[in-house]
């Protein structure tokens, strides 16, 4: 049985999950999204009502309804076991609901393979089968936190660089109480000087800090009292840190301070049974491939997996 909500995603908050959401799916995320309109849809028990074994947000811009509007993705949340036929039915109420609101396609984000293999090739499976496209297909790359320290997944390049930085003396350090003002100025300037510019606002950035103090951190590797490197780390759940935003003092580039970077935050994962360290994308600013960052984060060990956006003309 499907449930529908308009602008009340704090709804889940009556239902049974039996997983925990990822951080941006999750009500208050959604509703500092700041979308005028926003459906969520539940799946539940049909005799309990009250156990929840799938829910999607879909925000609406007339003709479309795309998933996530301001995150990294959005895509749809299942418990492990769902079967085909109920997803499928579930699929076809959200389709048939939407085409009642004017919209007209449906395209979501969904989240990097690696952070759920089995529920992304479920739901996958369900789209494609349901005659959504492939619209687009991008390699991520994560490292796996394991017992191993991380040196050992070097290359024998970052090693190098890695030693080069500790011989320095540098150090990696959360930055306890970071002046939202400063860490945004040394992201834009560091994005500037490469000629790209943020994906975000400095309101933005604010309010993350602001409303979600646990999950949007920063840490940064420094000289002393400069910083040569830092990143806004996103705990996006319960064993998946996300390096959402590294930015280099390009005064340091000979030091290559980002594998010190990486370090302390694999080293962060590791100390707080985070399995997973997500490194992101390799893209430019339109989307294309970067290889030269895709070479950096292999040689710190990094996997590949698909980071995929689904989309359907419903008319």
């Amino acid at each position: 049985m499907t449930r529908v909500f308009r602008n009340e995603p704090e709804i889940l908050h009556h239902f049974r999950l039996r997983w925990t959401p990822w951080l941006f799916n999750t009500p208050l995320h959604v509703r500092y999204q700041a979308a005028e309109e926003v459906y969520t849809f539940v799946l539940t028990n049909a005799d309990t009502q009250s156990d929840a074994y799938g829910f999607f947000h879909l925000f609406i811009q007339t003709p479309k309804g795309i998933s996530p509007f301001r995150a990294s993705f959005g895509s749809f949340e299942i418990a492990e076991h769902l079967s085909h036929e109920d997803f499928d039915e579930w699929l076809h109420f959200i389709e048939d609901f939407s085409k009642t609101l004017g919209i007209r396609s449906i395209t979501l984000k969904h989240y990097p393979s690696c952070y759920n293999p089995n529920r992304t090739a479920f739901i996958k499976r369900g789209l494609l089968r349901n005659s959504f496209d492939i619209l687009q297909s991008t390699s991520n790359q994560y490292l796996a936190v394991t017992s191993r320290c991380f040196e050992e997944g070097l290359h024998a390049s970052e090693k190098r660089r890695l030693r080069k930085c500790t011989k320095a003396g540098f150090c990696f350090e959360e930055w306890q109480q970071p002046v939202a003002e400063d860490v945004y100025q040394f992201i834009q300037h560091n994005r500037k000087s490469l000629g790209y510019s943020l994906s975000f606002s400095l309101e933005q950035f604010k309010m993350w800090l602001r409303v979600f103090p646990k999950y949007f951190r920063i840490y940064c590797v420094k000289d002393g009292e400069t910083i040569a490197s830092l990143t806004i780390a996103v705990q996006v759940g319960e064993e998946v840190l996300y390096n959402f935003c590294p930015a280099d003092n390009l005064s340091y580039r000979t030091f290559s301070p980002a594998v010190m970077l990486n370090k302390g935050l694999y080293d962060y994962c590791q100390k707080h049974d985070i399995s997973l360290l997500d490194l992101g994308v390799s893209v430019d600013e339109q989307g294309l491939e970067k290889p030269s960052l895709r070479r950096f984060k292999q040689n710190l060990g990094a996997r590949n997996c698909d980071k995929l956006q689904f989309h359907k003309i419903i008319v």
